[in-house]
């Protein structure tokens, strides 16, 4: 797999630089008040979790089980503040744009921008509490190579491991994608999950083990991905829309107002089957190691 005179990276560099990510978009957080900080803070972690799956076999059992369930707790609570910036960018701002007068969507933005400031405040909070200290300090000690086990200072064993979760991981997007023209809302979200989990084993893979072939993979993977952001972003505005419509009163102008712009967001996702299902084939039929 891996292309000649290339020199494979210790996990520990890896999941250094994973962790250097975080503490960077931490950072970000403290002084940004934007979607951006939020988004940086929650790729940061999905790539942590990912690392973490990946080299599982690698790592001290209770160490790695622990730090993982830390890793999805600090990510929903992130991703929730992201998902509000979303809603308010991509969907209520246009929206008042056309409709400047309309004083149910004026309400339902004075809302969202509320529980914005709110989600904002507790997760700046929550970044310096003692439990988010705990996780980096745990993550932390995956930079000393000698913390691993004796497996990862093996550059055989690691790209046995790295081919066997390729492999697996492409089976189980190779599952989903099997129906393409018929998956509903969920199971195109659980194509894209898999798509994405495929995505992250494949860059670790690519840092330890550089390959042209993983690199081109890699390349037409993400055009496939990008193509089904739009897809996310809808289920991302409706779930934080109907948590907030837990608030409102039946019937309000307000409430149906929030359930105008759930429709018109899915609506608007326009999902091309033919064009997804063009860019599946052409991932599929590339050599990924």
């Amino acid at each position: 797999m891996t292309d000649a005179h290339s020199t494979a990276k210790h996990p520990a560099a890896i999941m250094a630089e994973v962790l250097d990510e975080i503490d960077a978009a931490r950072a970000f957080v403290a002084r940004d008040d934007s979607f951006d900080s939020a988004q940086a803070l929650r790729v940061a972690l999905r790539r942590l979790r990912s690392g973490l799956t990946l080299f599982r076999p690698m790592l001290p059992t209770e160490h790695n089980k622990a730090l993982l369930e830390e890793a999805r707790w600090l990510a929903a609570e992130v991703t929730r503040l992201r998902d509000l910036y979303l809603l308010w960018q991509d969907t209520l701002t246009p929206a008042r744009v056309a409709l400047p007068d309309n004083t149910a969507l004026q309400s339902l933005e004075v809302r969202v921008l509320n529980r914005i400031e709110k989600e904002r405040q507790q997760l700046r909070t929550l970044l310096e509490s003692d439990r988010v200290q705990a996780l980096i300090a745990q993550g932390n000690e995956m930079r000393d190579t000698e913390f691993w086990k004796p497996a990862a200072h093996s550059p055989e064993k690691l790209e046995d491991l790295c081919i066997e979760t390729l492999d697996l991981r492409l089976s189980q997007a190779l599952k989903h994608g099997e129906t393409l023209k018929r998956l509903d809302s969920q199971a195109r979200d659980s194509f894209r999950k898999s798509l994405r989990k495929l995505r992250a084993t494949a860059e670790f893979t690519q840092s330890m083990f550089p390959s042209k072939k993983t690199k081109a993979f890699l390349k037409q993977l993400k055009k496939l991905l990008d193509s089904m952001v739009a897809a996310r972003d809808a289920s991302a505005v409706r779930d934080r829309l109907e948590d907030l419509m837990q608030d409102m009163e039946e019937g309000s102008a307000e409430r149906h107002i929030a359930q105008e712009l759930i429709k018109a967001k899915e609506a608007g996702v326009g999902l091309d089957h033919k064009r997804l299902q063009k860019l599946w084939r052409a991932t599929v039929g590339l050599p990924l190691h």
